[in-house]
């Protein structure tokens, strides 16, 4: 049968309402049959007004709420209650479920009968997705929360009268921010943060939070954190603003730290070891970067650590002197790279801008795979070991010079000595003579500065084969004046001469007689330094010219002549012997 309710109440304005309701609005007969229903109805499900119309609501309706709402309606129609809510789950006509705030009230006639039900329907599915997904993240987040390694807490602000935060309140507290904090949720939600941890105010994280708070930043920071009865612990923090208060995740990064520390002590360490080798050492990646340059390597080159670390190797100013050794040096640590370990005499540009000559090695570093990990340059300073060779070079072309001139010194003195000897044993012993007095002058070079002598030093080696100077037979007086190898030479075989000719014919030759030798130095006309030495022997037999021009004489000359650049003057004095010789010395002492 037909049935309207609203043509009954003839109310239009009343239609109207019921026909544009944003909620659904229908009459339902006591038996579940759609009567009546608005255009929201219609759309909510699905469905025209005309197929609902065929169907009762138990046909929709979800069947693990179907019983539910027919107990409420059977308490309505005994009239145990007059209406109820419920949320329940529809069928859409498309199959998905349609989710509803039901509101139902009853008419009834006047024997109390329900003649009809009023449902108001409001379609909550939305509301129902948003609730269920947040739901499921609150569940995603407790159980990260309990499995999370980092401490995760959340607080909402304790604020006084001037709307101030004066303190923290937790809120919550997952597993690993008790074990952290060693705090157990308990004691701490509720609780306040300065009350329980008042360091918080102390190490600046009470301040911090307070400004994540108010400007709503994320702040982040790591801290060594005092526990009340579990030592100290360094924490890795994270904050960020929820709502009036904060959510901060920590992580405890204790031994991290501890290795870090240990690391930089192990690098600050060697760094120091390095520094304080003599050698210059750095660091390469395998492309050549600086990674690191010792102390001593960086002084050498006057630079600073900001100077090398981060350049390519031979672009460092070590190289820049040269093109060529630049490219050089980018090849050697190529084939560093590719394994091999190279060595080679280099020099580098120094703080003065000298170059130092240094031994120079690249040793490239493997890892396990057999990679060239990195490369370690060294080097040491050579310069000593250079100046060793040039001085070695020098003395050998320097003894050869002297060999030389000591062999055909020596042929000289054996060819005018065989010629001038008239017996085997006279030869031999002038001969003999001869060489030791070479050979002493030889001993006092080599016994001072290796290339010169003193004539005080000279005169005394030359004289005290024959006479003590504490005999008080000889006297030596004069400046320190210096010597060449050379004149050396041929300065101590005049005095041999002459101390020989004192012992055979002079002063020498008695118990009383005795010499002095002195000896001075003035400037020459031409600007050198001469040397004037004065041989003087008193207390012997009357000197006199000899009968012929023996080989002592001629080597005088000629040495005064040729090897000395000078003039001998010789005087034979009633009392004496009277020499003088002039000659250009290389300087004064």
């Amino acid at each position: 049968m037909s049935f309207s309710p609203m043509m009954e109440e003839g109310d239009i304005l009343y239609r109207n309402a019921f026909e544009n309701a944003a909620v659904g609005i229908a009459y339902i007969s006591p038996e579940g049959q759609w009567l009546r229903m608005n255009k929201r109805v219609a759309e909510m499900f699905g469905y025209t007004p005309a197929e609902l119309e065929a169907l009762r609501f138990q046909d929709i309706t979800h069947p693990e709420d179907l019983d539910t709402n027919l107990d409420f309606l059977k308490e309505v129609r005994e009239g145990r209650r007059e209406g109820y809510k419920l949320e329940k789950r529809y069928f859409h006509k498309a199959g998905h479920i349609v989710w509803v705030n039901l509101s139902v009230s009853c008419i009834r006639d006047t024997e109390g009968k329900v003649r009809y039900f009023i449902s108001v329907l409001d379609d909550i599915t939305e509301q129902k997705r948003v609730r269920q997904a947040l739901d499921e993240s609150e569940a995603r987040f407790r159980g990260y929360q309990q499995t999370s390694p980092d401490g995760f807490m959340l607080l909402h602000s304790l604020r006084d009268q001037a709307n101030e935060i004066v303190d923290f309140v937790w809120d919550f507290v997952n597993p690993a921010g008790e074990m952290i904090s060693r705090q157990s949720k308990a004691d701490l939600i509720g609780a306040r943060l300065l009350e329980v941890m008042p360091s918080n105010r102390s190490l600046g994280l009470f301040d911090a939070y307070k400004k994540v708070v108010e400007t709503g930043e994320t702040w982040q920071g790591e801290i060594s954190y005092p526990r009340q009865t579990h030592g100290i612990v360094w924490l890795r923090i994270t904050a960020a603003k929820v709502d009036d208060g904060f959510a901060v995740s920590f992580q405890d990064i204790t031994e991290h730290k501890d290795a870090e520390i240990r690391l930089r002590e192990s690098q600050d360490r060697q760094r120091r070891i390095l520094d304080n080798v003599v050698a210059l050492v750095g660091l390469l990646r395998p492309d050549g970067t600086v990674l690191e340059s010792n102390k001593p390597s960086l002084m050498a080159g006057g630079l600073q650590r900001q100077d090398v670390v981060g350049k390519k190797f031979w672009e460092c100013a070590w190289w820049s002197y040269d093109p060529d050794v630049q490219a050089s040096i980018r090849d050697a640590v190529m084939r560093a790279a590719a394994g091999e370990q190279m060595r080679f005499d280099v020099e580098i540009c120094g703080a003065d801008g000298k170059r130092i000559p240094v031994d120079f090695q690249l040793a490239p570093c493997f890892d396990e795979a057999g990679r060239v990990t990195e490369i370690i340059p060294s080097g040491i300073d050579i310069t000593e070991r250079k100046l060793a060779e040039s001085q070695r070079e020098m003395l050998v072309r320097e003894l050869s010079h002297r060999v030389k001139n000591s062999l055909a010194m020596v042929q000289a003195i054996a060819s005018h000595t065989m010629h001038v000897e008239s017996s085997i044993e006279a030869f031999r012993e002038s001969f003999s003579g001869r060489l030791r007095a070479i050979a002493a002058c030889h001993d006092l070079l080599i016994a001072t500065t290796r290339s010169s002598a003193n004539v005080a030093q000279l005169v005394s080696e030359q004289v005290s084969p024959y006479t003590s100077p504490q005999a008080e037979r000889v006297t030596m007086s004069g400046p320190p004046i210096i010597l060449g190898p050379e004149a050396s030479y041929a300065f101590g075989l005049i005095l041999h001469e002459l101390a020989t000719n004192a012992v055979k014919y002079g002063a020498w030759s008695n118990e009383t007689g005795s010499v002095s030798v002195s000896w001075s130095a003035k400037l020459g006309k031409d600007g050198r330094t001469e040397v004037i030495v004065d041989w003087r022997e008193r207390g012997g037999p009357k000197a006199s010219p000899p009968e012929r021009k023996g080989f002592g004489s001629v080597l005088i000359e000629e040495s005064l002549s040729h090897s000395l650049g000078g003039q001998a003057h010789i005087e034979y004095a009633e009392e004496g012997l009277n020499a003088r010789f002039q000659f250009p010395v290389e300087g004064v002492a």
